[in-house]
């Protein structure tokens, strides 16, 4: 028998007791569409919370520092000191070799508060030195104006935030002195507001302008407290896109040897500066093979990967900063209510698979002469069951098409009654990472996946749903078939 024709034979039968089919699939069309809700539901609430977990830092960036300590059996127990890892550019080397991770950023900051100047205005920053090779890969795509370092030490690349940060003091001085000389209060009352880094500084383009950073320490001779200060002019080369993380907002990056270099200067008292220069070679080349970064950042290729790296990362002895820590909480949970859902939304599922099996078991009862006939004229046993096995597998197909969109019709609803309701609002899952321009978080979500896995999955169990019947069809006796009424 052709497979064609074996095609136009089941498409024939299952139209001829059409009635008979619809209802069938009406069970497997309920299943279906209830695993499908269920499951989209549940994936929709997993992508809310891991985009509301964005909103506390970059899923895909986390800060790496040495395991100290770790949890087992419900105890903390803490790691050898000789065990406990160094953040060196061995470390750097380790971490490139563990799958997933992206790009590496070792980090060193500067031990005091840093300065920095550009034209008439000033403001503190947050001086972070690092390697420029390494960060290079890190950075490139976080590149909003300009560009990024290439290691010369007089360039700086500032965060988005700097520019606001950065005040016109002399203005401020001004404006106070006026306040001051103001003839009555009505004037004073109208006069603007200090400029704290608002106003103008929304526009103020710090790129490829010359700037200071000036340094102060403190030191003591003869136990007298005395005071140095240090400028090192720079070069504005680049400007950071806008980052959510607080904690680099007011960031200038500039080569890890500046940092180095302005850390030793902060560092040493005045005494130091007259040693020997053969003794200053070696405390310096000591220094060098003891060079360890304050941290180091990494970047995950992805965010499905971020939870297999934060474990991998764990097992080389690295502990993990960031809100993808939680990441592994979330994907537990969400895994058991998925499967809690799907499991009662199966009940339905099962009862069609029942449903499907006593259809058959009828069609045999209605068709016995015909199956005879059919092994008379040359149907092989295997012809009879491949007959049967499509039949109810196309029960099953219609039945998950149908499901499908119904599951499909029933998500739209719940997503557009979410969103006209604010219920995304209250549960602060409106947007994730914080991103005005993002695409609104929807409490239900179809992925492809789900979708071709339930038009798969309606169809395979209508199959094994004809198993049964599909035997029993193929043993009948084709003389006592022939003879029946």
């Amino acid at each position: 028998m052709k497979v064609m024709d074996s095609f136009r034979i089941v498409w024939r039968n299952l139209w001829r007791m059409k009635l008979r089919t619809a209802l069938t699939s009406v069970g497997v069309m309920i299943g279906t569409a209830a695993i499908v809700a269920m499951m989209a539901l549940s994936l929709g609430l997993k992508e809310s919370a891991v985009k509301s977990l964005e909103n506390f830092g970059n899923l895909t960036e986390m800060d790496v520092d040495a395991l100290r300590w770790y949890e087992e059996n419900g105890e903390w127990i803490d790691v050898p000191e000789d065990k406990v890892k160094k953040l060196n550019m061995q470390a750097v080397q380790d971490l490139k070799k563990i799958p997933g991770i992206q790009a590496v950023m070792p980090i060193k900051e500067l031990r005091e508060q840093a300065k920095l100047k550009v034209g008439r205005r000033e403001g503190y920053v947050q001086l972070i030195g690092v390697d420029v090779n390494e960060s290079a890969a890190y950075r490139k795509n976080d590149v909003e104006k300009g560009s990024y370092l290439t290691g010369a030490p007089q360039e700086i690349v500032v965060a988005f935030d700097v520019s606001r940060e950065l005040r016109d003091v002399e203005k401020e001085k001004r404006e106070e002195r006026r306040r001051k000389a103001g003839a009555g209060r009505n004037e004073m009352s109208q006069m603007p507001p200090p400029d704290i880094g608002g106003g103008d500084a929304l526009t103020f383009n710090l790129v490829d302008r010359a700037g200071t950073l000036i340094l102060s320490r403190e030191y003591r001779i003869d136990d007298e407290p005395k005071y140095e200060k240090k400028e090192l002019r720079v070069k504005v080369v680049g400007q950071l896109k806008k980052s959510e993380e607080r904690n680099s907002s007011a960031a200038v990056y500039v080569p890890i040897n500046v940092v180095k270099e302005l850390n030793e200067w902060v560092t040493r008292s005045r005494g130091d500066e007259v040693e020997e220069g053969a003794s200053r070679r070696s405390r310096d080349k000591a220094k060098k093979d003891t060079f360890e970064f304050d941290r180091i950042t990494v970047k995950v290729e992805s965010r499905e990967k971020v939870e297999s790296v934060v474990k991998a990362l764990k097992e080389n002895g690295f502990e993990v900063y960031s809100p993808a820590r939680e990441l592994e909480t979330i994907n537990n949970f969400f895994f058991v209510i998925q499967m809690v859902l799907g499991g009662i939304a199966a009940i339905s599922l099962l009862v069609a698979t029942i449903g499907i099996v006593n259809t058959m078991i009828m069609s045999i009862l209605e068709r016995t002469k015909e199956i005879g006939i059919m092994k008379v004229i040359g149907a092989t046993v295997l012809n009879i069951r491949w007959l049967f096995l499509m039949e109810s597998g196309f029960i099953g197909l219609i039945g998950g098409l149908a499901g499908l969109g119904m599951a499909w019709g029933a998500v739209e609803l719940v997503n557009y009654f979410g969103a006209s309701g604010g219920l995304l609002d209250s549960l602060n899952m409106g947007y994730g990472g914080g991103d005005p321009e993002a695409e609104p978080t929807k409490l239900a979500v179809i992925p492809s996946w789900l979708a071709f896995f339930a038009i798969g999955f309606s169809f395979i169990i209508g199959v094994l749903a004809g198993i049964f019947p599909a035997i029993r069809a193929s043993r009948l006796s084709a003389l006592q078939a022939i003879r029946s009424e």
